[in-house]
């Protein structure tokens, strides 16, 4: 006997109804119905959506547009909806007023008739309903009949305080012990995708955040979501853009200006159904409820009391009960509401002028407070009015102390208090200092620089002349502004912005974000008097404050790395970092980030690791800022270098700004994770496509950090597309700047075997030649970095054809990457060895090829392995790189790996002869592949395929 207890509209009738549908599959009679419903009830009602709850007695179809979706057959669906099963009633509406005896009337009759060995499920839904006559029946068939096969499957809703009869579950009990009862874990609240699952199949498409978020407030059960949002469709709020089902903006938005102050508003339809749950509660619990509403979300328990005037055990019963009734979730130190939606509701609730006169009075016990500046900042801010000068100063300070801890609330205050100053007030430029540094620091960098820039047109057009006073004030903006800029990633005119603010400002005024933005903008641009300038400020570190110390030490070390000295680099970097004061927020140029950098480039990875998460954790207090998206970029590189390439991509997609902001200063890096990722596993289209993103949208010159990795990647990239000779071509052109090769071969412990193997391949002596000499320059600059050691000596066996001095390099690798390359190569070089007439061991070549292969697939290099694999079968050793896979007969689904591969390259444009090139087998079977994708997909012609593709 199993019991399903749940509330009315929690899913239980189909619960049932699918439990007896499965029941019926594998060959169970099926007996049951509802109190009161003929037994069995054969007629089935109108589907309900996929993934809902049918709400048990009714029969409401889905809105127009509802998507359907084949269900499996375990949930008792066919392709086209949900499969009809004995226990649904009747279409047309409720059931019939309860008659519970009929129905256990019924099932004894029908059990009566059915032999004794036949399996059976009888499942009774509404117990609740039943009187206690007809419990006592039920429970005497069921232990009438406790010998035979069948399974009891009971659902009831839980009793109401007002319910005249004995409780379902106490009378149920009884019966433990005569036979085996079993309480089904409680249906709680739709979840994740099936929360998401059910809004789309009643809005007709996905919804967005938003929406998602409302549905979840009111997710007490699937039929009260069905309720919202059936009547959000039929109230209008709901639209269909691009493929997802959205709100629509409601009329009236919150205060100007305040974003982040007050929660979004709601629609009409879901107020009306909060507000109906809001009456249940005690008037106590309620008067609490609005008025922490209006102290905002979270809120201390100390502030709710002291507006209550109540001591704080008072507090207690209605906090139990909100909490009770998920209203209210507890912190550490504070309370908040479950969700926006709700505190919306709750805040809607209290009557416009009161809530002023509250805010008011919420303002004066704050301000009371050491600690209450901010919080009272929050509460002027929707009331004050111009002119208000003490509130003003109230707003403006909150935002200045909300800058690191809020910095999106900051803007908010702050670009409201400008809106109530005059024009030419002389707090309206400090006031834009704050909006455009907490704007830089929640990632809305346009914003940020759009405000500067009016702000200082509006004052420079008052005045011809600007006082001291006020001209160090437009010096500060103007250095804000350039903060901004250098994140964006527009070097030029932030360095320009820097260097007018250095040169406007007043006497004695330090503005550190000006000199560091000068100093990173004049590296990134190849501005020769930069290393003077950061040579001049350390050899005088008492007369310059310690974040400018930090940031030339952060750029000397930028200038030691292009001069090949990789150890001092990482070592100026680590005293940067030890200087660096760590007063939270994002720093301008923060070390770390270069650090971890270095680190991955030189191998030493656990250090990378502890790196990235120091600077991670610092960044785990904000939310959606500037800097949460910074550890991710740090991570990709690193992720690539141990393997993870799926990690890798994940990694930079976050760095790019897929979902959320991001720092465009960074973002090359980000990029080039994406196309190396693409290239390693051999979507080569893909990776030309981030390289021309990375051209277009962030241009590259020899002065920039990625210069030089841009370089490889282009390199590496026209190897795979056009061979070894083209490739050397690329390293021959940068062999002609400057220091070029040095920094290209210090992006990958591997790259400088590379580039002399495609120097042998094309027959260029010459790049062999300046690759090794670079190689081992590196090495006299650093002889204590392992990874130039062992890059440098894996390049000079290579080009000397020396096995043993290449096993020996391969064991000094302590990049992965490197080593499969090394094993690769020397396999190779035993080959070569042996057709020189010399005795050649063709054995442990193929034992050094499988070793490669193994390692380029564990590291997920799939087109490296599909290389060697292909080097393997010229040897006549084949080794099996598929598994079986269950697929459909035809249609894309039906492709396999390879297939897909050879689709995506001749959509692409490619013919058979460069899309075998590309996947390292011959034409012939590309020709095959392609009779077999053909047949799969019903096409005949490659247009046909681009058709599909596109």
């Amino acid at each position: 006997m199993l019991l399903v207890e749940a509330p009315p509209g929690a899913g239980k009738t189909r619960l049932l109804g699918e439990a007896g549908v499965m029941a019926a599959e594998n060959g169970f009679e099926v007996v049951g119905g509802l109190p009161g419903a003929p037994v069995p009830v054969p007629a089935p009602a109108p589907a309900p959506a996929p993934h809902s709850a049918r709400v048990p007695g009714t029969a409401v179809p889905p809105p127009a547009g509802t998507r359907t979706r084949a269900r499996s057959r375990r949930s008792g669906a066919t392709a086209d909806g949900p499969r009809p099963h004995p226990l649904a009633p009747a279409a047309g509406g409720c059931p019939p007023v309860p008659c519970p005896a009929s129905a256990v009337d019924a099932v004894r009759a029908r059990l009566r008739d059915t032999p004794e060995h036949v399996r059976t499920t009888v499942a009774l839904d509404d117990l609740h309903l039943a009187d206690l006559p007809a419990l006592t029946a039920l429970c005497e068939l069921i232990t009438t009949l406790a010998g035979r096969p069948v399974l009891w499957l009971l659902a009831f809703a839980p009793d109401r305080d007002t319910s005249p009869y004995e409780s379902v579950a106490a009378c149920l009990a009884k019966l433990r012990g005569r036979v085996p009862v079993e309480p089904v874990p409680e249906l709680g609240p739709l979840r994740g995708d099936a929360l998401g699952q059910l809004v789309a199949d009643w809005t007709g498409a996905d919804p967005d955040p938003a929406l998602l978020a409302l549905a979840e407030s009111v997710n007490r059960t699937p039929r009260a979501v069905i309720e919202l949002v059936r009547g959000l469709v039929e109230d209008g709020d709901l639209s269909v853009v691009d493929g997802t089902s959205r709100l629509q903006p409601h009329p009236s938005g919150a205060a100007p200006g305040a974003g982040g102050c007050l929660p979004t508003p709601v629609p009409k339809r879901f107020s009306t159904l909060v507000q109906r749950d809001l009456r249940a509660l005690s008037e106590p619990t309620m008067r609490a409820l609005r008025l922490a509403a209006v102290l905002g979300s979270p809120f201390a328990p100390e502030d709710l009391s002291a507006m209550l005037g109540e001591a704080p055990v008072s507090l207690l019963a209605a906090v139990d009960e909100a909490v009770d009734r998920g209203l209210l979730v507890c912190g550490e130190r504070d309370l908040a509401f479950r969700s926006e939606p709700i505190w919306r509701v709750l805040l809607d609730s209290v009557p416009p002028p009161v809530r002023a006169l509250l805010r008011r009075q919420a303002a004066e016990m704050l301000l009371s407070r050491p600690d209450g500046v901010a919080r009272a900042a929050l509460q002027l801010v929707h009331i004050a009015r111009p002119g208000d000068t003490q509130a003003l100063r109230t707003i403006a300070e909150g935002a200045r102390r909300l800058l690191a801890s809020e910095p999106s609330t900051a803007a908010a205050l702050a670009t409201r208090c400008m809106e109530l100053l005059a024009p030419g007030h002389s707090d309206r430029l400090r006031l834009a200092k704050t909006a455009v540094e907490a704007f830089t620091r929640a990632g809305d960098l346009d914003r940020a620089i759009t405000l500067a820039v009016d702000a200082i047109d509006e004052t420079t057009a008052r005045a011809k002349a600007l006082p001291p006073a006020l001209a160090g004030d437009v010096a500060a903006l103007r250095a804000s502004m350039s903060a901004a800029l250098l994140f964006l990633g527009d070097t030029e005119t932030a360095r320009r912005a820097a260097r007018d603010a250095l040169a406007a400002q007043a006497e004695g005024l330090q503005l550190r974000e000006a000199v560091i933005t000068d100093l990173a903008a004049s590296c990134l641009t190849g501005d020769g008097t930069a290393a003077e300038r950061v040579r001049g400020i350390l050899g005088a570190p008492d007369h310059h404050p310690r974040a400018v110390r930090v940031g030339a030490l952060t750029f000397h070390a930028f200038g030691q790395w292009r001069d090949g000295r990789v150890g001092d680099a990482v070592r100026t970097l680590r005293e940067a970092v030890a200087l660096e004061d760590g007063t939270g927020g994002p720093r301008l140029i923060d070390p770390r980030w270069f650090l971890a950098f270095a680190l991955t480039r030189t191998d030493d990875h656990e250090e990378a690791e502890a790196v990235i998460e120091r600077s991670a954790r610092a960044a785990a207090c904000e939310t959606r800022t500037l800097t949460t998206t910074i550890p991710d970029v740090l991570r990709a590189p690193l992720h690539i270098a141990r393997g993870r390439l799926d990690e890798a991509e994940a990694a930079a997609l976050a760095g790019v700004g897929a979902d959320g902001p991001h720092l465009p200063m960074l973002a090359p890096q980000a990029w080039l994770v994406l196309a190396l990722v693409a290239l390693r596993q051999g979507r080569l289209a893909q990776a030309e496509d981030h390289l021309r993103t990375l051209e277009k949208d962030f241009p590259q010159h020899a002065s920039r950090p990625w210069w030089a990795a841009r370089l490889l990647l282009h390199a590496q990239l026209t190897e795979a597309q056009a061979g070894s000779g083209a490739a050397a071509d690329v390293l021959a052109e940068t062999g002609a700047h400057d220091g070029a090769l040095r920094e290209l071969l210090l992006e990958d412990p591997a790259a400088a075997a590379w580039s002399v193997r495609c120097g042998l391949a094309a027959g260029r002596p010459e790049i062999v030649r300046a690759v090794v000499e670079t190689a081992e320059l590196l090495c006299a600059r650093n002889p204590d970095v392992p990874a130039v050691l062992a890059a440098a000596a894996h390049a000079r066996a290579l080009a000397e054809g020396d096995a043993e001095a290449l096993a020996d390099a391969g064991r000094t690798h302590r990049n992965p990457w490197a080593r499969a390359a090394a094993a690769e190569d020397h396999a190779m070089l035993l080959l070569g060895r042996g057709d020189r007439g010399e005795r050649g061991d063709r054995e442990a070549a193929i034992g050094e090829l499988d070793r490669a292969m193994n390692a380029y697939g564990a590291l997920g290099g799939e087109r490296d392995a599909a290389r060697v694999r292909a080097r393997l079968r010229e040897l006549g050793v084949r080794r099996r790189h598929w598994t079986q896979a269950k697929r459909p007969h035809s249609g894309w689904e039906s492709l396999t790996k390879t297939e897909r591969k050879v689709a995506d390259l001749v959509a692409g444009g490619l013919t058979n002869q460069q899309a075998a090139r590309h996947l390292f087998i011959s034409p012939h079977t590309v020709g095959f592949h392609l009779r077999q994708i053909y047949r799969k997909l019903g096409i005949q012609s490659r247009t046909a395929l681009i058709r599909l593709k596109a």
